[in-house]
């Protein structure tokens, strides 16, 4: 592994990337006109409805009637949708005038999309929706050399409302077959982008074509509309850049190599924020082509870094840069690539438990502990579940704190439910390997543990701890301070060997419920009097550190 010290970090900020880095898809193998466009009515410019319920899309050059008026809004007559989240990534619908959708109504109904302008790509990218409800398909990628590359279990939303998969055009409005009446609805009709990520020893190959099968039984209707590509391109970047070990100061990545071996080797940036290095930059630093790790020291706690890398073909030509891998000193994040199930109960509160819950562990590096957590999930109903069912509670099996309340789901519809917190003060002071557990519950449903009505998500759950380094020194031990009476009736005193300059005294739920400072002396006193009886954290703050102790309240 080769250990590198970061000097100094220069930031050069652009938010463009290469357009050529993608590839519209020119397809062929469309069943459908879906798309109502030009003049007269709806039931005539094309030959089918999106869904089940008499719609279609529209062009904003669609009228009923000769000299009508046109829609406020509808989709490009051009056919050429930008992705709204992707920067360079647009899709080239098929003409309005021709079939324009690969179409699939039924269980087991099978389409097929043959490329025109073939391309060898890392990913692919697929715009479709669906109507009358989500569904879900299978397929496979087909290559010049007649190998394959199978997916299955792709769940394309219903063309209102998701936003279970990136929306890349939304608010173009929808025209009644039978009525020819407009409907504007804000933020819906939607099409989403569906992503195929393509096998490493797949990525020197000529993409072809792509087939498709529905695999639900459902009544959904599939509607695949186009397909983009990302390019290999000739010097492609390394992929699965990974931060597997972060410390306050420094960061360790690894990465898999390019499926392009660069005769000269990988250079690597560092970035403060997502700040997409420019082209022209000097990286600090060269990797041998073989290397397949580096460690970069001299990072200041708490700062949001960016970690890059290109491959160096040759003195001439590098290639684009990576997707980064984004880090924070002082932070370790740790997943869950299972769905956890949620458990049946009407009246959940913090000491509510359940059999089900998702689990994980974080190790802290020796000579650091926790200061603080944060977490991060996607809920998603089933059946007739709603996001507004849904309740979750964080717990630290290793300290036994929790959070001081339940956090709910909000919306009485079917959808997926993003939740984030941080500054959570229960594993505080933690070290080794630490336990969580994510307790998930339904107001919904049958009585045990299942995902047929809420879930939490495969891969979404995270904790994310913050760390510092213990500064258990001669200065500042572990036996530095002494607390008595313990257990403690009205006044608690607390003695040490360098000047206190807070006190502050959490429950067991990780709630403030004292703070005292000022104090500027190695005795302190804290009045308890009032508070009741149990367990409770004492922190104790100098200009060394923080040390917590815990106390018995009589």
């Amino acid at each position: 592994m080769k250990k590198l010290l970061l000097f100094c970090l220069c930031i050069q900020a652009t938010n463009a990337l290469w357009a050529q880095d993608y590839q519209t898809l020119q397809c062929t193998g469309f069943n459908a006109d879906v798309i109502a466009n030009g003049v007269g009515p709806a039931a005539t410019s094309t030959a089918i409805a999106i869904d089940n319920a008499d719609y279609n899309l529209l062009s904003t050059d669609y009228t009923a009637v000769l000299g009508g008026p046109l829609p406020l809004t509808g989709l490009p007559v051009s056919g050429l949708v930008n992705d709204a989240s992707i920067s360079g990534l647009s899709f080239q619908l098929a003409p309005y005038s021709q079939s324009n959708s690969l179409r699939l109504q039924d269980e087991s109904d099978f389409g097929a999309l043959t490329f025109s302008n073939t391309v060898s790509a890392t990913n692919l990218y697929i715009l479709a929706a669906s109507g009358s409800g989500s569904v879900t398909l299978g397929g496979t990628i087909h290559f010049s050399d007649n190998s394959t590359q199978d997916f299955s279990a792709a769940v394309i939303p219903d063309w209102f409302f998701s936003s279970a998969l990136p929306v890349v055009i939304s608010g173009f409005g929808r025209v009644n077959r039978a009525t020819d009446i407009i409907e504007n609805p804000v933020g819906d009709p939607r099409l989403y982008r569906y992503d195929i990520a393509i096998l490493a020893q797949n990525q020197t190959k000529t993409i072809t074509g792509i087939d498709f099968t529905k695999t639900s039984s459902a009544e959904g209707v599939a509607n695949i509309f186009a397909v983009s590509a990302k390019l290999l391109g000739t010097c492609p970047p390394p992929t699965q850049l990974t931060a597997v070990s972060v410390t306050s100061t420094s960061a360790t990545f690894t990465w898999t190599p390019s499926v392009v071996s660069p005769s000269l080797g990988y250079e690597f940036y560092v970035t403060i924020g997502n700040v997409t290095p420019e082209i022209s930059i000097v990286p600090p630093g060269l990797t041998p082509p073989g290397e397949t790790s580096i460690t970069v020291d001299g990072l200041t706690t708490g700062t949001n870094y960016c970690f890059w890398m290109r491959s160096v073909c040759s003195g001439s030509e590098q290639g684009p840069w990576s997707n980064p891998t984004c880090f924070t000193p002082g932070q370790i994040g740790v997943t869950n690539p299972n769905d956890i199930p949620t458990m049946f109960n009407l009246t959940v509160d913090t000491s509510s438990t359940t059999p089900c819950p998702g689990t994980l562990s974080v190790d802290v590096p020796e000579g650091y502990e926790i200061t603080s957590v944060a977490t991060s999930y996607s809920m998603q109903t089933a059946l007739n579940g709603w996001m507004s069912e849904q309740r979750s509670l964080l717990v630290c099996n290793t300290t036994g704190l929790m959070e001081p309340q339940i956090t709910s789901g909000v919306g009485s519809t079917t959808g997926a439910y993003d939740y984030s917190r941080s500054n959570i003060n229960i594993a505080d002071g933690a070290t080794g390997n630490v336990a969580f557990e994510l307790r998930a519950w339904r107001t919904f449903g049958s009585s045990d543990c299942n995902t047929d009505y809420n879930r939490v998500v495969a891969g979404t759950w995270t904790v994310t701890v913050t760390v510092q380094q213990q500064l258990a020194t001669q200065d500042f031990t572990k036996n530095q301070f002494t607390v008595s009476p313990n257990p403690v009736d009205d006044l608690v005193t607390v003695s040490g060997n360098e000047p206190i300059a807070e006190m502050t005294l959490f429950n067991m739920l990780g709630q403030e419920v004292l703070r005292q400072n000022g104090f500027d002396a190695r005795q302190a006193q804290l009045t308890t009097s009032g508070l009741p009886s149990g367990k409770y954290i004492l922190k104790i703050a100098t200009k060394n550190g923080v040390q917590s102790k815990g106390i018995l309240k009589n």
